[in-house]
């Protein structure tokens, strides 16, 4: 099945392969790969509450791209319905989403004449989803998006796992036309297979080809693909010498290939390398096992030595003996300074944490999984195997009475980009709860919808137990204060019209403020005539206990009542006139008798006449009664 310009019948047969697989063929073979209109149903979980979520699936048309390499990426729409129904919300959510779905398919050849259109994976991001209207990005419309995006996934993946045989192509027929043996599918079944390696092994004319010269032509392709490979590709003999360094090796040196084939390699290794790194050659050389190690080799363009990974595999025989070592340098200098700072950024961040007491928490919201520190396991006293890792783990250890606060602030950070600041109770293992503070931030996508969130989380609950402490203990000295206010205030009505408030030690802004509230509301609630401010238990006085007294007085007057200031000490009087005050206009007696009585008279009332008045009623009880009411 050779003609005389060394075309195989794998040639032939990819040339038909070329003729038949269209992009109409691959349109009408992979639109059955996709699930036909159809509805599915299934729970949602977003933020603690659940959801029923009805999905309506409506394919569109398929569009085909031809690719490179052969393949074809098949995009197909679909008009997505969603529907989801919340417990305790009186109305559904309908949601309205466009998806596409894109699969790369190739065509390869398969047994006995035929052609396979194999399907690569689908991944996440094989689903696209259009651009969302306005003001429709929130955190709800991107939990939908991924459970449609998983759904989606579920049934294109489902439905290739069930189609295999539909994904076949016979080619027998349209071959056996091309080669002029229509109808003898038997012959075209018996013609030998085709060689993987066009024209390997045979010459023009059928001759086969001499083993030197395929090892040559071996060899040539392996220099063409090692010089165009990027990394630092090197050949050995069995012996452990290099035959074959590519141009990158040489670049890398600035070495010529005579100064590095053999054994001149070992001279761009560190001296501290060399003995290390020649025992793990030999090592390998005697065993045949695979060559790795580490070492330092010396950069040409700034003379420095550079960590470099190395490794080799041996390439054997049909006898199963070594041929050749191929294998490559990879600089990994940089990388590992990566890696170093990583570990540094890392362990500073963990002493941080361990520091402060502070748990750290991390939440991929596409995926629904939530990541906690150790020290957040430890206070709620949960073992790692034993926790969920789902928001909903997390969630139910959460009291119900903070479940709503919590969910609001998220609501508020995820849609609205509020800070996430909240306080709320956790359940430890033992059935206890602990007051935590938690705060956060999301990343957003550039459809401004979050997709993960991260942030730490303290235990207050010591906090809070001092702080309950200490807000009974101070409402246990306001209510010792008001009680010492109210006996430093005291109003004593000591006639009917008469109010007296007694004044004892400092007189100051405060107290000031007091005693004129609590007088002026005696007054105003006794409707009295008089107020008699007694200042016998004041032993100094400054000009601003003064104003205050002249102050209480003139507020009282203000309320129709008469104030009177009595007990004025000798050493208070002089400290008055060394001040300066004028008095003239208040009213001054000596004592609180002095000022009762006048009370009295300007009220119309004379002590002297109440007297006697007693004193006849006193005489009338003591009398003898009438003979006629002893005798009754």
């Amino acid at each position: 099945m050779v003609n005389n310009g060394g075309l195989t019948l794998e040639d032939l047969g990819r040339s038909v392969v070329d003729l038949v697989v269209t992009e109409d063929l691959i349109r009408r073979r992979a639109t059955a790969l996709f699930p036909a209109a159809r509805r599915e149903e299934r729970e949602l979980k977003v933020l603690g509450k659940v959801s029923r979520l009805t999905l309506d699936v409506q394919p569109g048309e398929a569009a085909v791209t031809r690719g490179t390499s052969g393949a074809f990426d098949v995009a197909i729409a679909h008009a997505l319905t969603v529907r989801v129904e919340t417990a305790g919300e009186a109305e559904a959510a309908v949601h309205q989403l466009g998806a596409t779905v894109t699969l790369r398919v190739t065509p390869r050849p398969c047994a006995p004449l035929g052609i396979f259109l194999d399907v690569a994976e689908p991944a996440a991001e094989s689903i696209l989803f259009a651009e969302p209207q306005a003001g429709a990005s929130d955190f709800l419309r991107g939990r939908i998006e991924e459970e449609v995006r998983r759904e989606l996934l579920r049934l294109v993946r489902a439905r290739l796992a069930e189609s295999h045989a539909e994904r076949t192509v016979d080619l027998e027929g349209p071959l056996a036309r091309a080669l002029g043996v229509a109808g003898d599918a038997e012959r075209a079944r018996d013609a030998p297979p085709p060689s993987r390696l066009r024209g390997a092994g045979v010459q023009a004319g059928g001759a086969a080809t001499q083993p030197g010269a395929l090892a040559s032509e071996l060899d040539a392709q392996l220099r063409a693909l090692g010089d165009a490979m990027p990394l630092q590709v090197w050949s050995a003999r069995p012996d452990g010498k290099l035959d074959f360094v590519n141009r990158v090796v040489l670049d890398y040196s600035d070495r010529t290939e005579a100064q590095i084939l053999g054994e001149g390699w070992l001279a761009m290794v560190h001296p501290d390398d060399v003995e290390k790194t020649v025992a793990a050659w030999t090592r390998s050389l005697e065993t045949g096992e695979p060559y790795y190690t580490e070492f330092r080799l010396l950069r040409a363009s700034d003379q420095t030595y550079r960590e470099h990974v190395v490794r080799a595999l041996p390439q054997r025989d049909r006898a199963g003996s070594i041929v050749r070592w191929l294998g490559g340098t990879t600089d990994v200098a940089d990388a590992r300074k990566v890696e170093a700072a990583l570990r540094r950024s890392e362990a500073r961040y963990r002493l941080f944490a361990e520091a402060s007491n502070e748990g750290i928490w991390f939440w991929n919201i596409r995926e629904d999984t939530v990541e906690w520190s150790d020290r957040l396991l430890e206070l709620v006293g949960v073992r790692r195997e034993a926790w969920g890792e789902t928001f909903m783990s997390f969630f139910e250890r959460v009291h119900p009475d903070d479940r709503g606060a919590l969910q609001a602030a998220l609501k508020a950070h995820l849609e609205q980009r509020r800070p996430f600041r909240v306080e709320y109770r956790l359940r430890h293992e033992d059935g206890s709860y602990r007051d935590v503070f938690t705060r956060g931030m999301a990343d957003w996508d550039d459809k401004g919808v979050p997709f993960q969130m991260a942030g730490g989380a303290t235990d207050i609950t010591e906090r809070k137990r001092h702080e309950a402490m200490l807000q009974e203990r101070l409402e246990i000295i306001e209510q010792q204060q008001e009680a010492i206010r109210a006996l430093s205030t005291p109003i004593i009505e000591v006639w009917k019209g008469v109010l007296t408030m007694p004044v004892l030690g400092v007189l100051d802004e405060q107290r000031s403020q007091q005693m004129m509230e609590v007088l002026l509301e005696a007054v105003a609630r006794t409707r009295c005539r008089h107020a008699i401010i007694d200042l016998t238990g004041v032993s100094a006085v400054d000009a601003a206990t003064a104003d205050h007294v002249l102050r209480l007085i003139d507020a009282v007057a203000m309320l129709g009542a008469q104030g009177i200031v009595v007990g004025i000490r000798p050493e208070v009087a002089q400290t008055v006139v060394s001040l300066g005050l004028d008095l003239s206009n208040i009213k001054t007696l000596s004592n609180l008798r002095e000022g009762l009585r006048f009370a009295m008279q300007s009220s119309g009332m004379s002590v002297r006449r109440r007297r006697r008045r007693r004193a006849r009623r006193e005489d009338a009880d003591d009398a003898p009664a009438p003979p006629s009411e002893r005798e009754g």
